[in-house]
């Protein structure tokens, strides 16, 4: 990232025990306490021994961490400047995708930013005070530089109660969007971003609908958890004899149904719980099933590990098994290890096709495990 005149920051020091190590996030604990230091502001970190730690967002009301790095470098302010040249640098690292994400928070040195395009309409959350305070410029910057024909605000987001912020949903110009039809990677998708009950898109997967939508040839697939039918419309798009999505949701599936009808497919929708329907399916009733729990945490363990059982017994020999997990604290080798379990207790067992993670356009960084939220396996099932 390009060099930045340092400014006259506060300064925050870590108390003696407090141990760093490279990561981004630090907690309030760890601090030397300084009643003085405002909120929501940018803030020197040092060590105990004085040692600059970088410049981050201060802000002891952060879930997440009570201060943030964004630049190793000292004395970098969170200010017009800085905004300008680190949105231009996120920018500088996408490809030519008409809907991507284009800023993913800390990874791309903007903590709390999260902006996403889907073609020439541009989404923006802000989920902590500090960015709240520049969105104004932030949104004018992406409006030049991405030729966008609006920009979403969806600042209904939980995270923004932690800051006394008003939740709500506008437009930058103060219209009313209707919802759309955007296509992304060929499969037509209505979009209502005004409504956020209304299913959206998983951009985090495009690449495994792709990829998974390319074994389904001739198969009969199960999208279980299908939100807006990603994994559907692929597998169709790719051959399948048939496709099965389920998901809890009414609207959803209202949502899956339309977005087939546009595709000129048919899809079999179903509004109910994927583990109970996995329960009742019998051997050779599937043979591609795919998992794609909208998050997942250690206490969703039990319940996921008997839908693995059911999917694994459900399947053939030579299926094909596509399971991910979403969550910044479980990693690849736990999640490995869960799946693996659930094989061993239904006798099968899974050859690795491939291990998966984030595209390009959601970077995680080395240091902050964190960013890496999406893991997968794609299992042929013997």
């Amino acid at each position: 990232m390009e060099m930045l005149t340092p400014q006259a920051l506060p300064t925050l020091q870590l108390n003696e025990n407090a141990a760093h190590d490279g990561h981004p996030w630090v907690q309030s604990s760890a601090f030397v306490a300084d009643a003085s230091v405002p909120a929501g502001s940018a803030v020197n970190l040092v060590d105990a021994a004085g040692q600059s730690l970088g410049s981050g967002i201060y802000d002891p009301r952060d879930p997440v961490a009570a201060w943030r790095r964004y630049s190793f470098a000292e004395g970098v302010a969170f200010d017009q400047s800085y905004l300008v040249t680190a949105i231009h640098e996120a920018l500088s690292r996408r490809g030519e995708e008409g809907s991507q994400r284009l800023i993913h928070s800390d990874a791309d040195y903007l903590p709390g930013l999260i902006v996403e395009q889907y073609e020439d309409v541009l989404t923006i959350i802000a989920k902590n005070a500090a960015v709240d305070t520049h969105v104004p410029l932030i949104a004018e910057i992406l409006k030049e530089s991405c030729h966008a024909q609006e920009i979403v605000f969806l600042n209904h987001v939980p995270e923004r109660e932690a800051f006394g912020l008003e939740r709500v949903i506008q437009t930058l110009s103060g219209n009313n969007l209707k919802a759309r039809w955007v296509t992304i990677d060929e499969v037509a998708y209505r979009l209502d971003w005004m409504h956020p009950e209304k299913p959206s898109v998983f951009l985090d997967q495009r690449e495994q609908h792709l990829l998974v939508g390319s074994l389904c040839e001739g198969r009969c697939v199960l999208d279980a958890y299908s939100h807006s039918g990603g994994f559907a419309l692929h597998a169709l798009q790719a051959g399948a004899e048939h496709v099965v999505a389920v998901d809890e949701s009414e609207v959803c599936v209202k949502a899956i149904g339309a977005n087939a009808q546009k595709n000129e497919c048919f899809v079999e929708a179903i509004a109910c719980d994927a583990g109970a329907f996995l329960a009742e399916r019998t051997a050779g009733d599937f043979d591609c099933i795919v998992l794609d729990p909208p998050s997942v945490t250690e206490a969703d363990f039990d319940q996921l590990r008997k839908i693995h059982v059911d999917a694994f017994r459900c399947l053939p020999s030579g299926g094909v098994l596509a399971t991910y997990a979403r969550s910044p604290s479980i990693t690849l080798d736990q999640f490995e290890r869960f799946v693996a379990s659930a094989a061993a207790i239904a006798g099968r067992e899974g050859r690795i096709f491939a291990r998966t993670g984030q595209p390009f356009d959601y970077p995680t960084l080395l240091n902050l495990p964190e960013s890496n939220t999406l893991k997968g396996l794609i299992l042929q099932v013997e």
